[in-house]
């Protein structure tokens, strides 16, 4: 068999297994209907919600603002987390706030939000960005301080100052973990979009799985759930398939950060 396939059966296995045994015993009535549903009927149930139109715009909404909420977050969590990792200065001035205001769980400043700028798409974007926004900053410092100073000093002696060095140097040497950072924050980004959702919107998968729990549909409970899950699986693909393409020069490295073969 080959590695590739050898891998993807590796990493589908436990899944499908799961999938198997979830249907296997709700089918046979192990476990109890009203509570468990079979996969195959939260399959069909998405597929008719998608068909009647508000999933999918329950879903459009939920993508729309995590694109937002975590563009804002990349933006301006890794440009301040660079700057604090290069500028000993300026990262003791921020550090306070970051290490303070990183563990407080965002859904609990949601209702602050919505008393300054109403209940609303702000407010939930809000939320949603301020998780990611320190998940990165906290990330992209680490990175910038985990450069090897030999590193540094070798690229500063073959002219890599100023901007060469930003764009020459340190990205080169942080994407890696960077990429990797990001890819974290939108996750997290997620998680806290979803339960921003669950607690005050109207709209979102958030919101349909709050209206499925009060109206005791526990298939659209799942389906929610599922769907939240399929979202989570999709950024860590997405992510996948552009660290190639945008970070050519890590193919040559496994993830431990050792040389691999590339063939002959």
């Amino acid at each position: 068999m080959r590695p590739a396939a050898l891998r993807t059966l590796q990493t589908w296995t436990i899944p499908v297994a799961v999938i198997a045994v979830w249907e296997i015993i709700t089918r046979v009535g192990l476990l109890d209907p009203r509570f468990f549903v079979p996969l195959s009927e939260v399959v069909v149930t998405i597929v008719e919600q998608l068909s009647e139109g508000r999933l999918g715009g329950d879903i459009a909404i939920t993508i729309q603002r995590l694109v937002i909420s975590f563009g804002i977050a990349a933006a301006l969590g890794v440009g301040i987390g660079i700057a604090s990792g290069v500028w000993r200065t300026f990262e003791l001035l921020i550090r306070p706030v970051t290490d303070t205001l990183y563990p407080l769980p965002k859904i609990a400043v949601l209702p602050l939000f919505i008393i300054i700028v109403g209940r609303g798409e702000i407010a939930y974007i809000l939320t949603a960005f301020a998780t990611a926004f320190f998940q990165i900053i906290i990330s992209t410092r680490s990175s910038v301080r985990d450069i090897d100073r030999e590193i540094i000093e070798a690229g500063r002696n073959f002219g890599a100052t100023g901007r060469k060095y930003v764009t020459k140097l340190l990205f080169p040497a942080i994407s890696g973990p960077l990429f990797n950072g990001l890819r974290l924050g939108m996750a997290t980004c997620l998680i806290t979009l979803i339960a921003a959702e669950f607690v005050g919107a109207e709209t979102g998968i958030g919101a349909m799985i709050r209206r499925a729990g009060q109206q005791f549909a526990v298939d659209q409970m799942y389906a929610g759930l599922v769907l939240t899950g399929v979202l989570g699986l999709l950024i860590n693909l997405v992510f996948r398939v552009l660290e190639p393409v945008l970070l050519p020069w890590q193919r040559g490295a496994s993830r431990d950060g050792r040389p691999v073969a590339t063939g002959a």
